[in-house]
């Protein structure tokens, strides 16, 4: 990785807390630069359906124009009760040169014509990093509840009018420094750099292009765990073309074992280990201290991001039933095994659903479903899951996987 990257944005502020990210994750030498002080205040037409692709648009749009690494963002406000409006038009809701006020007002008067003064929403920032070799995005979400009645007058743009999950403060009324901390910018900023840094510590030989191992990738690969399919298991993981894509297969591989059991889970990782000897790729199993405590913490703020309003009713079940299981999934599962960090947590998800699918487990599926949504999942990415169930493991198995789907996603619209 070059030590220089370009900034898509003359941003400082933002440019500043990049930098002090890069320098707490062991990359003090990285020299963050602005676009405008190489190429000027360059317009980019940002042609995108999605945030993945506007990122995409600008990292690109840059690079050709300097021919250096580039970093590059898109965000915004997605609103359930509006069909995920105002989503990549975030900043021009209300037209074209619009003020943040205009746009509020606008999010406003729209939520009123469908009558509703509140509605789940969330904020997206998609990361797009490209180079000479490499292209890839990282995602941060925060779930949370938007209102029309403002709260505070602190940060910009939605701040006021949205509340993150688990905290009874909007961002309007939150401080800087506690929204740098826990944002979507904040979140998809750690995970790009976490990821930077290990493609520095790490650097592949100049002739090798990344093979991406995509989360469709991911999703079949999970499924092979459970239908004994050495032959896919192999084929995958052969691709993992440095030590960032094999951690990716490891981790969906090691959190198998909550769902499929510690016999298939060994033998898929004793499996690609195989592939990945002869390729100096061993050792991608990155292996925590055992710290309960920790693993508690990690696995309440979890389970709570993921299902929300439902938390409390799900852990009163689980007390009821057994208050040892419950313990030994927040410990267990979601803190010691979920909360990794290697894939995201709308991955996991996603692998998970397409598990318990091929397991056929309806009552946990319909709940990783649903997580999966709540982690920002797209319907398109959860057809994606019943397409790979479907080709692995028949129509029938992956018919229950749509019916929950159908049900579900009608339930948000």
């Amino acid at each position: 990785m070059n030590n220089r990257i370009v900034i898509a944005s003359g941003n400082r502020h933002k440019i500043a807390e990049l930098q002090e990210l890069f320098a707490g994750h062991g990359l003090p030498d990285v020299e963050l630069v602005a676009m405008t002080d190489l190429v000027g205040a360059v317009e980019i037409e940002e042609t995108g359906e999605t945030f993945e692709e506007n990122a995409f648009i600008k990292a690109h749009a840059i690079h050709v124009l300097t021919g250096l690494p580039v970093l590059a963002d898109d965000s915004g406000l997605c609103v359930d009760l509006l069909g995920g409006a105002p989503g990549v038009r975030s900043a021009r809701y209300a037209g074209d040169g619009a003020s943040d006020a205009d746009n509020r007002e606008a999010v406003r008067r729209s939520m009123h014509e469908v009558g509703s003064e509140d509605s789940t929403g969330r904020f997206v920032c998609v990361l797009w990093y490209i180079d000479d070799q490499r292209s890839f995005g990282i995602e941060g979400i925060v779930n949370g509840t938007v209102r029309t009645l403002e709260q505070g007058d602190q940060g910009f743009g939605y701040d006021s009018m949205f509340t993150p999950e688990g905290s009874s403060l909007s961002y309007g009324q939150t401080s800087s420094q506690e929204k740098a901390r826990t944002s979507h910018r904040a979140r998809a900023s750690s995970q790009m750099v976490r990821r930077l840094a290990a493609l520095q510590h790490d650097e592949p030989h100049a002739d090798v292009i990344e093979n991406s191992i995509s989360t469709d990738d991911l999703c079949r690969l999970s499924v092979a765990v459970v239908r004994q399919d050495t032959s896919l298991l192999r084929s995958i993981a052969d691709r993992a073309a440095d030590a960032m894509q094999a951690r990716r297969v490891t981790e969906a591989l090691l959190q198998s074992y909550l769902f499929a059991g510690f016999p298939a889970a060994l033998d898929a990782l004793g499996c690609v280990a195989e592939c990945w000897l002869a390729k100096g790729l061993a050792g991608s199993d990155v292996a925590e201290v055992y710290n309960v405590d920790e693993f508690r913490r990690r696995g309440e703020e979890l389970c709570f991001s993921i299902y929300g309003s439902v938390y409390q009713k799900m852990m009163d079940r689980f007390e009821s039933i057994s208050p040892s299981m419950r313990s030994w999934m927040i410990i267990e599962g979601y803190g010691k095994t979920l909360s990794r960090d290697g894939l995201s947590s709308l991955e996991r998800e996603l692998c998970i659903v397409c598990m318990l699918a091929a397991l056929e487990r309806p009552s946990q599926l319909y709940s990783h479903v649903r997580g999966a949504l709540a982690m920002g999942a797209s319907a398109e990415q959860l057809r994606n899951c019943e397409h790979a169930v479907a080709e692995l493991c028949g129509a029938r198995v992956a018919a229950a996987l749509g019916a929950t789907i159908n049900t579900l996603t009608a339930d948000r619209l």
